[in-house]
C-alpha cells in the first residue's frame, strides 16, 4: 500500500511540475506555437499519470486553448465532431452490452476450450485473432471495443486476479495485438488509409493492396513474434486458478437478449470489414448498431441503461486529444518542426538504409507529437521534397512513413490504445513500457530487415 501511494505521489508531483512549467510558460510568451506545445504537454502528462479524471483534464485542455485563443471554438471542440469519437460512443455502447448481457463470458468460454488456464495458449490465441480481425475490420477502435470485453471475460474464466501481471498481460495482448502488426494490411488502420489517400490526392500515386501487403511484411511479421514474445515473458509463470466464485459453464446456451446482441454485432463486423466496398464510415456502423441495441424492445439494456450502465465520460479523453491535435495544425506547429527537423536528417548523402532510418524516425517522432491519424496530413505535402532527395519514389517514401507512424513508442500516441486503457482500465505504466522495449527492438531488427527487403525488390 505504501509503495503504491509513493508511486502515485511520485506521478502527481511530475505531473503539477509539468503543468506549473507550461503555466509559466504560456504567461511569459506570447508565441503562439510555444504556448500551444505547453498546454498539450501538460495534458497529455495530466492524461498518462491519471492525476485528474480523464474529463477533468479534458475540460482543462478546452479551457486553457480557448483562454489563451489558441483556435476558433469550432476547432477548439472538433473532436466532437471527428467521427472517431462517435466511433468511440457507439462502441462504449456496444462494448457494455457485450459485458453486462454475459455475451463476452460466452464467447471467453468457448475460446477457454482452446487456453484451459494456459496464459501462454491465451496469449497466443489472442494474438491470431486480432490478427486476424486486423484483416477483415477496417479500424483498431472497433477491433479493440469488440475484443476487450471477451478478453476481460476470458482471464475470468482463466481465474486471473484482476492486476495480476496474467490479466495485465492478457488485457495488453488484446490491445497491442489488434492494432501494431495489423499495419501490414493497407486497410486495417485510419492512419495508413489517410496517408494513402492524401498521397493519391496529391501525387495521384495508387497502392495496391498486394504490393502494400508485401513492402510492409517483414517488419509487421517481426512486430507480431516480437510482441508475443515479450507478453510470454512478461506474464511467465502466471496459469490461471480454480476460481470457485466464478465456474467455467462449457455448454450454458445462450439467451434470446444474447442471440439478438450477437446478430447485431456480426452485422456490425461485417459491415465494418467491407466499408471499401459499401463506403458507409464505421463510426456510423457503430452508431446505428448503438441505436439499435438501446431500444426497449430487444431488451439488451434496461430502459435507464444510459443513466445506470454506460459511462460516457472517457468519451471527452478521445474528444481532447483529437482537439490537440486540431489545434497544433491550426496553428502550424507540426509544419513548423518539419521544417526544422526535415533539413537536418541529411537525407540522400549515400546510405540508403540512414534514409530510411531517419525518414521512420521523423515519422515516428512526429506522431507522436500529435496522434498516429493526424501526422499523415503534415508527411504527406513533404513526401515530394523527400523523394526528390532520396531518389526514391513517391509510394515508397509513403511506406516509410507509415513504418514510422505505426512505431507506437507512447500509448498516448494511438486512439486504439486509449480506449483500450479506458474500457478495460489497463495499466498505463506496463503497458508503457511494453510500447517502449517492442518498438525498440522492432526499430533496430525491424529497418535494416525492411531495408535488406526493399533493396531487394529494387524498392531503393
Amino acid at each position: 500500500m505504501l509503495t503504491t501511494l509513493t508511486k502515485l505521489n511520485t506521478a502527481q508531483t511530475f505531473a503539477a511540475l509539468v503543468c506549473l512549467v507550461a503555466a509559466i510558460i504560456v504567461a511569459l510568451t506570447s508565441d503562439a506555437s510555444l504556448q500551444v506545445l505547453a498546454i498539450s504537454v501538460a495534458g497529455i502528462t495530466l492524461f498518462a499519470t491519471r492525476s485528474l479524471p480523464e474529463a477533468t483534464t479534458a475540460l482543462i485542455i478546452f479551457l486553457a486553448f480557448l483562454a489563451i485563443g489558441a483556435a476558433p471554438p469550432e476547432v477548439i471542440f472538433s473532436g466532437f465532431a471527428a467521427s472517431g469519437f462517435w466511433l468511440l460512443v457507439g462502441g462504449l455502447v456496444i462494448g457494455t452490452a457485450i459485458t453486462s448481457s454475459g455475451l463476452g463470458d460466452q464467447i471467453a468460454q468457448r475460446a477457454f476450450a482452446s487456453t484451459g488456464r494456459s496464459y501462454t495458449r491465451a496469449v497466443w490465441v489472442l494474438s491470431v485473432s486480432g490478427l486476424a480481425m486486423g484483416a477483415l475490420v477496417p479500424s483498431a477502435i472497433p477491433r479493440v471495443i469488440v475484443m476487450m470485453p471477451i478478453t476481460l471475460a476470458l482471464a475470468k474464466a482463466m481465474g486471473l486476479t484482476p492486476g495480476s501481471r496474467g490479466h495485465t498481460g492478457l488485457l495488453m495482448t488484446s490491445a497491442m495485438m489488434i492494432l501494431v502488426p495489423t499495419y501490414a494490411f493497407l486497410t486495417a488502420n485510419l492512419p495508413t488509409i489517410v496517408e494513402m489517400g492524401a498521397i493519391e490526392i496529391l501525387y495521384g500515386e495508387h497502392m495496391t493492396y498486394g504490393a502494400y501487403f508485401v513492402q510492409n511484411a517483414p517488419i509487421n511479421i517481426l512486430r507480431f513474434f516480437v510482441l508475443v514474445a515479450l507478453l510470454l515473458a512478461f506474464g511467465r509463470g502466471t496459469d490461471g486458478v480454480n476460481n470457485d466464485a466464478h465456474p467455467f459453464v462449457k455448454e450454458q446456451a445462450l439467451t434470446r437478449e444474447q442471440w439478438r446482441l450477437l446478430g447485431v454485432l456480426i452485422c456490425a463486423i461485417a459491415l465494418w470489414a467491407t466499408d471499401v466496398w459499401h463506403g458507409i464510415p464505421p463510426a456510423w456502423v457503430a452508431l446505428s448498431a448503438a441505436m439499435v441495441l438501446l431500444l426497449p424492445s430487444l431488451k439488451v439494456f434496461p430502459p435507464q441503461a444510459m443513466k445506470t450502465e454506460i459511462d460516457f465520460s472517457v468519451a471527452f479523453l478521445i474528444a481532447a486529444v483529437f482537439c490537440i491535435s486540431a489545434v497544433m495544425n491550426e496553428v502550424g506547429l507540426g509544419g513548423q518542426i518539419a521544417e526544422i527537423v526535415a533539413p537536418t536528417l541529411l537525407l540522400g548523402q549515400g546510405s540508403s538504409l540512414w534514409d530510411l532510418a531517419a525518414i521512420t524516425g521523423f515519422s515516428s517522432a512526429l506522431s507522436h507529437l500529435t496522434i498516429a491519424p493526424a501526422t499523415p496530413i503534415v508527411l504527406a505535402p513533404l513526401a515530394a521534397s523527400i523523394s526528390e532527395a532520396t531518389g526514391w519514389s513517391i509510394t515508397t517514401v509513403a511506406m516509410a512513413h507509415n513504418i514510422g507512424f505505426s512505431t507506437t513508442i507512447l500509448p498516448f500516441q494511438s486512439p486504439p490504445l486509449l480506449i483500450g486503457i479506458a474500457l478495460a482500465q489497463i495499466p498505463v505504466g506496463a503497458l508503457t513500457r511494453l510500447c517502449v522495449v517492442s518498438a525498440i527492438v522492432t526499430s533496430f531488427l525491424g529497418i535494416p530487415l525492411t531495408w535488406v527487403c526493399w533493396v531487394w525488390l529494387g524498392l531503393i
